[in-house]
């Protein structure tokens, strides 16, 4: 009997019940930022029912001594004089609703999707504000001291910082937030003592959150969500060189936002509420679900007199 094809193949146009899609019911993943900005304040917790404000204070400083007393006389007291910084918290909130069909009749989770996709948008909201308090200070810019960054911008700031009496953070370092184009550009840097890839640590050294490696007295770490200036090709972006006591953040008690760094990893809390039921609100059931997020928080400089960074605006090579 001779060969015979066939009839009936899934190209046959006759059988129209066959699936020609399978559904996944995973998502593929999202390119997300991680968020950086919190890790380089002070944090400050408001408790509750005590109003809006966060004050601090600071005394002045007193100057030498160089006249000597005069025998025998009491001399006059001194006095001294302090300055206070105050911040407002503010609150934040969004939500998402989704019908009960859609609940009912999508093959994947759907409230966890958006309720991921909610918590992003929350912690990129909170590196945000972060970011932009301190691209509020026009006073800390300075220029790249050559055509790209480099180890010797670092240790340029850390000196100037230095200078003012600006403290190293908590570990006796200062952290340094740069764009991963001028990561490479600092990496990429053969100056003798340079930088040093956290691959190279040793193996009891602890890690800061995001720490990609040190060098001059600085911790590095990186993020995309930094400030940039001019438009493309001429881009700068900027580095931050940080002391202590630069920027502080400020959260209500029991409100302020999750801390969340690596949102592949972490997730920002959000509030789920699944529904689906007849209601007052929702007479025929028709709201299946609703997540949201709410967080009462701010960011404020400390010292607006002597500014405890550096932002360095930086030429990339990569661009």
């Amino acid at each position: 009997m001779a060969y015979q094809p066939a009839a009936q193949t899934t190209q046959s146009a006759g059988l129209t019940h066959l699936a020609t899609v399978h559904y996944s019911t995973e998502s593929l993943d999202v390119l997300r930022q991680n968020f950086r900005f919190r890790g380089l304040c002070d944090e400050k917790t408001l408790p509750r029912k005590a109003g809006k404000l966060e004050q601090w204070y600071r005394p002045t400083k007193l100057a030498a001594n160089t006249t000597p007393s005069a025998e025998g006389t009491v001399g006059a007291s001194l006095t001294l004089s302090t300055t206070t910084v105050t911040a407002t918290v503010q609150e934040f909130s969004d939500f998402i609703t989704g019908s009960s069909l859609l609940v009912e009749t999508d093959i994947a989770d759907t409230v966890n999707m958006h309720s991921k996709e909610l918590g992003y948008r929350a912690g990129l909201t909170v590196d945000t504000l972060g970011r932009t308090e301190f691209d509020a200070n026009a006073g800390a810019l300075v220029a790249s001291l050559g055509a790209t960054a480099t180890i010797q911008d670092v240790r340029a700031r850390i000196a100037d910082l230095a200078a003012n009496l600006v403290q190293p953070m908590d570990g006796g370092n200062y952290r340094v937030l740069a764009h991963p184009y001028v990561m490479y550009d600092i990496k990429s840097d053969n100056t003798a003592g340079g930088f040093l890839d956290v691959a190279k640590y040793a193996a009891s050294e602890r890690l800061l959150d995001g720490e990609v490696g040190r060098v001059a007295g600085a911790v590095f770490a990186e993020s995309t969500n930094v400030g940039t200036s001019g438009t493309a090709p001429n881009v700068l972006y900027y580095m931050y060189v940080v002391g202590q006591g630069a920027v502080g953040h400020v959260s209500l008690s029991g409100r302020g936002p999750s801390m969340v760094i690596d949102p592949k990893n972490q997730n920002f809390r959000i509030n789920v509420v699944k529904l689906g039921e007849p209601s007052g609100f929702d007479p025929e059931g028709k709201i299946g679900f609703a997540v949201s997020y709410r967080f009462v928080d701010t960011f404020k400089t400390l010292d607006a007199t002597d500014l405890r960074y550096r932002t360095v605006q930086c030429d990339a090579s990569l661009v």
